[in-house]
């Protein structure tokens, strides 16, 4: 049994759907083992915020050096509800640029033979991909604020597998200086 198979029996409501009698799973993770605990903790975030089923995975890959997941709804979310999906998979995805696809451990993104992938120190390969200082790890999140939708920039902290604010202002900066 793969480590994809047993999270699939743990939250089997996340993964497998049914047609015409027959169980299949299209979100079955077909990513790296070093992503394993990236796919756990994603799991555990959306079985959290959809305890009833609703969410389901329909995709979850490894491309272009990260985890890319898509995700449906058998009915419509209240809007917290779906933020909170969105920020678990932008979470996982983030994580993954900078987790080693072999074992797991904190790394950058590498091109060899035409592909990108992240590697720790020990399972480097190829070429380190160049960081453009203050815009590699910032993205954009969704969120609420006075019953509006709002997008504010954030950092991926990887120590605490969280985003944080990042000013505009700093990122400017950094671009300026780095």
């Amino acid at each position: 049994m793969t480590w994809q198979d047993d999270l699939i029996r743990r939250y089997p409501n996340l993964f497998v759907r049914s047609f015409r009698g027959v169980p299949f799973a299209p979100g079955y993770p077909r990513c790296h083992d070093g992503w394993q605990n990236v796919v756990a903790r994603l799991a555990e975030r959306v079985a959290a915020v959809s305890g009833d089923g609703t969410v389901y995975f329909t995709h979850m890959v490894a491309e272009h050096g990260a985890l890319r997941v898509h995700w449906t709804s058998r009915s419509e979310l209240p809007q917290r509800s779906a933020l909170k999906v969105e920020e678990a998979v932008a979470l996982a995805e983030a994580r993954s640029l900078s987790t080693c696809a072999e074992c797991g451990a904190q790394g950058r993104l590498f091109a060899s033979a035409f592909r990108i992938f992240p590697a720790c120190k020990g399972h480097q390969q190829g070429t380190a991909v160049p960081v453009i200082s203050g815009f590699h790890d910032v993205f954009l999140r969704r969120g609420i604020v006075r019953r509006r939708s709002t997008l504010e920039r954030v950092r991926y902290d990887w120590a605490s597998d969280a985003f944080v604010h990042a000013p505009a202002e700093n990122i400017a900066k950094e671009k300026r200086h780095g």
